[in-house]
C-alpha cells in the first residue's frame, strides 16, 4: 500500500524520521566527484535537524511566515534542498532563482548578494564542511555557515499556511505534496532515486521520492557520475533533469 501524501512538509519530515531516523534520506555527489571524492550523506534525523535550524533562522531573523517570498538563488545541491524544505516548513513561499522582488534573497553568488534586490540577504557557501562563506560579503548579509549551528534543533511553525498560499514557485501549499505523491506514483515504496534535477523540479524529484517513503541520491550531472555509483547506492529509479 503506497503511503498517503503528507499534509505538510513538517509532517513529511516527521514521517521520514519516525520510520528509521538513521536511514539515509539524502546522498549528494559533488559535481567533480571523480576528482574530489565529495560525497555527503544525510540520515533522516540529520536532514530534519538541518531543516529545523534553517527554518528557525528564517523565522527569527526575517520573520518568515505564510506570504513571505524567499528567493533561493542556488544550484542543484544538498543545501538547496535543505533550504527549500526549511522555507516550506515555515509556511513561506520558496522561489527558484534570484527574484529581485522577493522579501529575502538566499544565494551562493557573492555578486548577486551585492546587487539590487531584497534588503534581507543570506550567503550560502557550497564548499564541503564550510564554516563561513569564504569571501568578503557586503554589509548586512548574513553568513549562513557561520550562524546556522546556533539555531534550535527542533522547529515548530509559528503559523500554518492556508491551502492557497504560495509554496514552491507556482504551486500552493495545499497542492504541493499531492503533486509530489502523484509524480512518484510509479516508483516502488521506499524508492532509492538517482537524479540530477534542478531546484525547480524538486516536486517531481526529491519530494516525490520522500512522499514514497524513499531516499534521494542527488548529483548536478548524471553523465559525470562514475558508472559504479548506482549499484553502490542500490538505486532502483532514475530521473534525469528535464
Amino acid at each position: 500500500m503506497p503511503p498517503p501524501a503528507p499534509r505538510s512538509v513538517p509532517a513529511l519530515l516527521q514521517t521520514l524520521t519516525a520510520g528509521d531516523p538513521t536511514a539515509p534520506r539524502l546522498t549528494f555527489y559533488g559535481e567533480r566527484y571523480a576528482a574530489t571524492g565529495e560525497r555527503v550523506e544525510l540520515s533522516a534525523r540529520v536532514l530534519a535537524n538541518w531543516v529545523a535550524k534553517t527554518a528557525n533562522l528564517l523565522e527569527e531573523e526575517f520573520d518568515a511566515a505564510p506570504g513571505t517570498r524567499v528567493a533561493l538563488d542556488l544550484p542543484t545541491h544538498w543545501r538547496t534542498l535543505v533550504w527549500q524544505l526549511a522555507v516550506l516548513s515555515t509556511g513561506a513561499h520558496a522561489l527558484t532563482g534570484a527574484h529581485p522582488d522577493a522579501d529575502v534573497l538566499v544565494s551562493a553568488d557573492a555578486a548577486a548578494l551585492g546587487g539590487e534586490g531584497p534588503a534581507d540577504r543570506v550567503a550560502v557557501s557550497l564548499a564541503p564542511l564550510a564554516t563561513s562563506f569564504g569571501a568578503e560579503l557586503p554589509g548586512g548579509v548574513l553568513d549562513y555557515a557561520r550562524v546556522v549551528t546556533g539555531y534550535g534543533d527542533v522547529h515548530a511553525p509559528v503559523a500554518e499556511p492556508a491551502p492557497g498560499d504560495g509554496a514552491l514557485d507556482a504551486l500552493a501549499h495545499g497542492s504541493l505534496l499531492g503533486e509530489a505523491a502523484g509524480a512518484g506514483a510509479a516508483w516502488p515504496v521506499g524508492v532509492r532515486l538517482l537524479t540530477d534535477v534542478g531546484p525547480a523540479e524538486a516536486v517531481r524529484g526529491p519530494l516525490a521520492a520522500w512522499c514514497r517513503g524513499g531516499s534521494v541520491v542527488l548529483t548536478p550531472d548524471l553523465a559525470a557520475l562514475p558508472d559504479a555509483v548506482p549499484a553502490q547506492e542500490r538505486v532502483d529509479a532514475r530521473l534525469p533533469r528535464g
